[in-house]
């Protein structure tokens, strides 16, 4: 990652180039981890059928009515460029269906190419961007536009129509809305094997409320055999990253973003209680249960290129939906239940409206992006050909997916629990997180140690951030 940069012009070079390393954040939490683009996960749709958009039938028609005559030309940018060119035209088909009189073109540069975009004159009206704390960067800089005008203006758009945790990733303090979603990225869904689960004496993974619990559960997995390990689970240093880990169990533990980050206050607090104890447990659990040279051994024996989960040398692990797709596509016998409720939370991505472009083109430009992130023809479309799931809570297409598709079900459980949201911190602490974090797994740095060193640091950065 590259080091934070102070506020400074937009129309900078330098200032859109940092710019550009947003949407490659990760969708899940703060650690860079990303979940892949977004044409490779599947979604689920939500069992509320009911109409959450606060318009009627006829409102909703008289409005499709009106707008088919609305004219204009929209450039839209991503962080992945011409990766998602084809999927994002032929999405583009359907909402020329409802909207023939706007064009829409993609561009095949990505955000880490706006600065030359820029001095070009080359200019985006929607950025689709990781949700969290790169658009409040861009915030400072002038770069999107507060959406709330349009939504307290636009019969179509309400708050309620969206999960709620994916509607406050674009919203502030303020309740200035920055984004709405361009996709959500229920975390997580646990893949098991059943066959596993039987051979050690169980038939269901129980429920588990509390890092006890689950550490109770795992560690009858953990089995050695004349010295050897020949049964695992995932390890808790294995949820996507360093940063991902610590917050799963923290979220586990009774944390939720406001115990990393007060985004009011603007005070980082990496050693609250119940983060230092969920690292605590992280460590105790290896310290008792995870020996590197068996484990080094056991890797060793797996079949190339095959991870322990798929070699059948681990009862379970939690996966992004894309991985459980994938694993599925590898084994159709797996079976699917979500993380324990409290530790589930939303990533995602979300759509933005920029100051950069036309002046006559923002009524245009406006109508795509509440399509994409708020009509149920858009969410079908987004479904259909990406794999997105959409913000939208009354989404009939993701409904009916459920009732056939294993992993569009386990999608929708886990979003009708998940309440919480990874703290979006806009300074790059990231960098020293993993340093340090790899002293702690060595046993060389004390968990209270480290969190408290990595507050300090944080605070610091935001601390400058200010001046």
């Amino acid at each position: 990652m590259k080091r934070y940069r102070k506020r400074f012009n937009l129309l900078s070079a330098a200032c859109a180039v940092m710019l550009m390393v947003a949407v490659l954040t990760a969708c899940s939490g703060g650690n860079g981890q990303t979940n892949g683009d977004p044409g490779t996960s599947k979604e689920t749709d939500t069992k509320e059928t009911g109409n959450n958009s606060g318009t009627n039938e006829a409102t909703e028609q008289q409005s499709n009515q009106s707008d088919k005559s609305m004219q204009g030309e929209v450039n839209v940018i991503s962080g992945w460029g011409g990766g998602i060119t084809d999927k994002f035209n032929k999405m583009m088909v359907e909402f020329n269906k409802v909207y023939p009189n706007i064009k829409v073109n993609y561009m095949e540069q990505g955000t880490g190419e706006l600065a030359a975009l820029i001095s070009a004159g080359n200019t985006p009206d929607i950025i689709i961007a990781d949700g969290g704390r790169f658009p409040r960067d861009w915030v400072k800089d002038n770069l999107i536009e507060d959406l709330t005008p349009y939504i307290e203006s636009d019969p179509d758009v309400n708050p309620d129509m969206f999960y709620e945790p994916a509607y406050k990733r674009g919203t502030d303090p303020d309740g200035k809305v920055w984004q709405l979603p361009f996709l959500v990225d229920p975390n997580f869904p646990i893949l098991y094997n059943r066959e596993v689960l039987e051979q050690y004496g169980n038939t269901e993974i129980p429920e588990m409320h509390s890092l006890q619990e689950l550490g109770d559960f795992l560690k009858s997995y953990w089995i050695v055999e004349n010295g050897e390990q020949v049964m695992t689970t995932f390890s808790p240093f294995e949820v996507y990253g360093n940063f991902n880990s610590l917050l799963t169990f923290a979220y586990l533990n009774g944390a939720d973003s406001s115990s990393f980050y007060n985004q009011a206050a603007n005070t980082v607090t990496f050693n609250d209680p119940k983060i230092v104890e969920a690292l605590e447990w992280m460590i105790q659990f290896k310290r008792e249960n995870i020996d590197d040279e068996r484990m080094n051994k056991l890797n060793a024996s797996l079949p190339e290129n095959t991870a322990r989960f798929a070699a059948g040398k681990s009862l379970l692990q939690p996966n992004v939906i894309v991985h459980v797709q994938e694993n599925l596509q590898l084994n159709p016998d797996l079976q699917l239940t979500p993380m324990p409720a409290e530790s589930l939370w939303i990533g995602g991505h979300g759509l933005s409206l920029t100051t950069l472009g036309k002046k006559e083109n923002k009524d245009a430009a406006w109508t795509l992006l509440k399509w994409i992130s708020s009509s149920k023809d858009g969410a079908e479309a987004n479904l259909k050909i990406f794999g997105n799931i959409s913000g939208i809570k009354d989404n009939p297409y993701f409904l009916e997916q459920t009732a056939t598709d294993p992993v569009m079900k386990i999608a929708y459980d886990v979003l009708q629990q998940a309440a919480k949201l990874p703290p979006f911190i806009p300074v790059q602490y990231e960098g020293e997180f993993d340093q340090k974090f790899g002293e702690v797994a060595a046993g060389t740095l004390e968990p209270k140690a480290f969190l408290d060193h990595m507050t300090k640091f944080t605070q610091a950065l935001l601390d400058e951030l200010k001046k």
